[in-house]
């Protein structure tokens, strides 16, 4: 359920950055789909997708590089934070 007590306002301004802002850090264990991942520094966000047979967490984005949509692991992706999003009510 989506909560917009916070004032914030879906696609309007703030980048990665107001976006781990919003998020209450957690563990890449704790991780389901819809939580965010970020690359160092706050300078790349990704989706967190699903995990595989094996129990990785599969993460999305879109790679301007390559065109089109990727899904990766997390851990061969260079990310080094998880968060979810204060914006949703559990």
């Amino acid at each position: 359920m989506f909560n917009n007590s916070l004032g914030y306002i879906i696609g309007h301004g703030g980048g990665v950055i107001m976006q781990h802002r919003y998020c209450t850090n957690i563990t890449q264990a704790e991780a389901q789909p819809g939580d965010l991942a970020f690359y160092p520094n706050d300078s790349h966000i990704w989706i967190v997708v699903v995990r595989n047979e094996a129990g990785k967490l599969l993460i999305c984005h879109c790679a301007s590089g390559q065109n089109n949509v990727m899904i990766t692991e997390f851990f061969m992706s260079g990310f080094t934070a998880v968060g979810r999003p204060d914006i949703f009510d559990p």
